[in-house]
């Protein structure tokens, strides 16, 4: 089995990044707190004079001129102190306060591909890259049988940036012993940041109580629709539930799925009928499964995959729905029981 290939460019960040704790240079806490306050949002006219001044230059005379530049649009101090941390290379576009370490989304104007990325925040090291792929445990994930199924069936597969908006990623979820774990997906593709879409990829980047980088953990590998008829598997891929007479009995942190038989070609579909007790369980994704058979209106599937977040007893009720000419007409519900250990 081939190893993963890692094709992001890796940010060389030049204050506090680190790549494995306890090497050389490993960064005490920055004690200057990083928030919201180093957030830039900058105008169309501000991106192009970056454009216009900064994009023929190279190398530190490139990243300087970008810290020139926020100066000369009134970017905070926090800003440019934050931009000068990233050595000059990308602003913060975004902050999401998470709990013991926090998350920013920074831009990079430089790059030619991937402009966003995710840095976490506030703990110790002060910075950690979470597309610097050298801190990514990629062991768990290339033993995982569905890693090797689909590196056979494509011998480029490659670690790719995902969801780099702030917007559905990344995820947090508690460690036992007030720890935190920062949850970010990556894509996997046939070669080139371009190329085919094979699935996605999260990893766990896990914090102490105070804040000490753990290391990282393979979570997930979520196969594409196209190619998996359940696109889903994780550490225990049997967790698949389809019978509400049926306990899910799980253990805290772990996923499932419920798989429901689904009728979109004749407007039908699966909601939830009330909001989640997120303190135990969140929804992470669904999708539907084209149905195998061409036959007209033939049920397809819908597939939600949950992650338990907490202890204790809890429902998820499910609605079958059909929108038609601005009416929602109800036809089923169906409620499955969930017991977190």
């Amino acid at each position: 089995m081939r190893t993963l290939t890692c094709c992001l460019n890796l940010f060389i960040l030049t204050t506090f990044l680190i790549f494995v704790p306890g090497q050389p240079g490993y960064a005490q806490q920055n004690n200057n707190m990083i928030n919201a306050d180093a957030v830039w949002n900058p105008s169309m006219d501000d991106m192009g004079n970056i454009s216009i001044k900064c994009g023929l230059l190279k190398g530190e005379d490139l990243y300087s001129c970008l810290i020139n530049e926020m100066q000369s649009a009134n970017a905070s101090d926090r800003a440019v102190e934050f931009t000068k941390l990233l050595g000059g290379r990308g602003y913060m576009k975004a902050f999401k306060p998470s709990g013991t370490v926090d998350v920013a989304v920074v831009y990079y104007p430089f790059e030619k591909e991937n402009h966003e990325g995710y840095v976490i925040v506030n703990g110790n090291p002060g910075i950690v890259d979470a597309d610097n792929y050298g801190l990514l445990n990629l062991d768990g994930l290339e033993k995982t049988s569905g890693y090797i199924q689909l590196g056979n069936k494509y011998p480029h597969i490659a670690l790719f940036a995902g969801d780099r908006t702030g917007v559905s990623y990344p995820l947090n979820e508690n460690l036992p012993n007030h720890g935190e774990r920062i949850i970010v997906n990556y894509a996997l593709r046939d070669g080139c940041n371009a190329c085919e879409l094979i699935g996605y990829v999260e990893f766990g980047f896990d914090f102490d109580s105070t804040g000490n980088f753990l290391g990282t953990e393979f979570l997930t590998l979520k196969k594409s629709v196209v190619l998996d008829s359940v696109a889903f598997e994780n550490k225990n891929p049997q967790n698949v539930f389809s019978d509400p007479s049926q306990t899910i009995v799980i253990s805290q942190g772990d996923e499932f799925v419920i798989a429901l038989q689904s009728n979109h070609s004749a407007g039908l579909k699966w909601e939830l009928a009330e909001p989640l007790d997120e303190k135990i369980v969140t929804l992470r994704s669904s999708n539907f499964v084209i149905p195998d058979e061409t036959l007209p209106n033939a049920a397809g599937k819908e597939t939600w995959n949950f992650r338990t977040t907490g202890k204790g007893g809890t429902e998820i009720n499910f609605k079958y729905v059909r929108d038609w000419q601005n009416e929602t007409k109800e036809y089923q519900n169906i409620t499955f029981t969930l017991v977190v250990n």
